[in-house]
């Protein structure tokens, strides 16, 4: 019987709240979401599978330039609004990502992950 109580794992709206104010957080999530895109679409700044992982079609080119120049040279304060316009487009993605990554971190709570899934 599982003693876990609360939901141990950023949530969908965490992940929006910080986006709304956490500049170093929307770029973080730009980077994620640029890991998501494979090598191809990466390079193509296209969305090329539609495996629902990464930027969409109409956020590829967008995305993917101001991810690029977040990891170089940095995103003035235009670039980082308009980026955190975007990520917060991709909150259900970025909660599978911050569930994963805490997972690997701390492998006892996939059983918390495991509970979770099951309400």
């Amino acid at each position: 019987m599982s003693t876990i109580k609360s939901y141990p794992f950023l949530t969908k709206s965490t992940i929006k709240a910080r986006i709304a104010t956490d500049d170093a957080f929307v770029v973080q999530c730009l980077g994620i979401m640029l890991d998501r895109q494979t090598a191809y679409e990466q390079e193509t700044k296209s969305t090329l599978n539609r495996n629902r992982a990464g930027f969409m079609s109409s956020h590829a080119v967008k995305g993917t330039t101001l991810a690029v120049k977040a990891r170089g040279e940095g995103l003035t304060a235009e670039e980082t609004a308009d980026a955190r316009a975007l990520v917060g487009h991709y909150s259900k993605q970025l909660a599978s990502h911050f569930r994963q990554a805490a997972i690997e971190a701390d492998p006892s709570l996939a059983e918390a992950a495991r509970v979770f899934a099951g309400s």
